[in-house]
């Protein structure tokens, strides 16, 4: 096996000097990523994309084993690029992994690229636990199987799965990237929700962000999903760039259902949907 010495990255160069920039590793035929964390950032940080391999012969499964066995390479793509940080925009194939083997391989490939790099899985796990939230009902696009992988992965990071339910069977759809922003809207419409439950919207080829827009100011529940995790932990990784309007609309909201002590102390006088009564 080759040996990959250590990606000594540049700091600044013609394009890129004094602008901020990460890195977005994105599944080959994911529609949704790019054009929902365009919508979450204000123009910077600058993003540079890569795309896993293409491989249509191979089913679901076969899929997520090829995308896990390529990230490194993909992000490798990114040569010297001077990078805040990379994202792999990938929750079901990191479900299998299970969080502490997720982390470790993140772990492994950010020394060698020099660079912080996450999964959309482990973006989604900062966010939960920044908010102090311990209860999550999944709503997933995919099938009763990553469903079951799925629940494994958040119950070993220890959260309480109170319910996991498949969009796919609800909305008569294919995958995640046939789910309709107008059809999401309806579906979570009509949920029941446990009290103190916070509802994970996992799948970054799912259109999440309008359909919670649209519900930003009535939903009663915490609304996560893994994109707005995403733009979350890619804002974190900079210090000159700033979410849109409605990336900190939707955060607040977030905020507002927050456990955290920090959190919940906040003056509702800077918090735009006021106090929880």
């Amino acid at each position: 096996m080759q040996e990959h010495l250590p990606i000594v990255r540049q700091q600044t160069g013609p394009a890129t000097a004094g602008v901020e920039a990460v890195g977005l590793i994105v599944p080959p035929s994911n529609p949704t990523l790019e054009q929902e964390i365009a919508s979450l950032l204000d123009g910077l940080p600058q993003i540079h994309v890569a795309r896993l391999p293409y491989c249509p012969e191979r089913d679901l499964a076969a899929r997520n084993e090829l995308y896990l066995d390529r990230t490194l390479e993909t992000a490798r793509s990114f040569g010297i690029l001077p990078l805040q940080g990379i994202l792999v925009g990938c929750t079901g194939s990191n479900y299998r992994l299970g969080p502490q083997e997720d982390q470790r391989l993140c772990d492994a490939a950010a020394v060698e690229l020099g660079v912080p790099l996450v999964t959309a899985s482990l973006a989604v796990l900062e966010t939960i636990r920044s908010l102090g939230f311990t209860r999550i009902q999944l709503e997933l696009p995919y099938p009763e199987w990553l469903i079951t992988l799925a629940v494994d992965y958040w119950q070993a990071a220890g959260l309480e799965v109170v319910s996991q339910h498949s969009l796919l069977d609800y909305m008569n759809a294919d995958n995640a990237y046939t789910v309709g922003s107008q059809e999401l809207e309806r579906y979570l419409q009509q949920l029941q929700v446990p009290a103190d439950t916070a509802i994970l919207l996992s799948g970054t080829g799912m259109p999440t962000v309008e359909a919670m827009a649209d519900l930003i100011q009535t939903y009663p529940a915490p609304l996560i999903s893994s994109n707005l995790c995403i733009a979350q932990w890619l804002l974190g990784r900079c210090q000159n760039s700033r979410g849109t309007n409605l990336q900190r609309q939707l955060q607040a909201k977030l905020e507002r259902f927050s456990t955290a002590p920090s959190m919940a102390a906040t003056d509702n006088l800077f918090n735009p949907f006021g106090s929880l009564s």
